[in-house]
């Protein structure tokens, strides 16, 4: 089974993924990716939230899963 891509607006993420953060308060959202699918987020999600930057992080706490932070500047 594959799990989902989680998505929150950035201010509403969990706080242990909002620390990941270094774009320095122009968040706008925050996104966990599975394993299966760390491959595969980028040809629909950048251009659906569409922002000027995005961050990729490893997420210590679940081996695998990515954790991604679009920023607007």
């Amino acid at each position: 089974m594959i799990e989902p891509i989680q998505i929150w607006r950035f201010d509403e993420a969990p706080e242990e993924l909002r620390t990941l953060s270094s774009h320095g308060g122009d968040e706008d959202w925050l996104a966990l990716i599975p394993p299966q699918l760390t491959d595969k987020w980028r040809a629909w999600l950048e251009p659906a939230f569409g922002c000027g930057n995005v961050s990729e992080h490893a997420y210590p706490l679940l081996p695998g899963w990515k954790v991604l932070i679009g920023a607007h500047a």
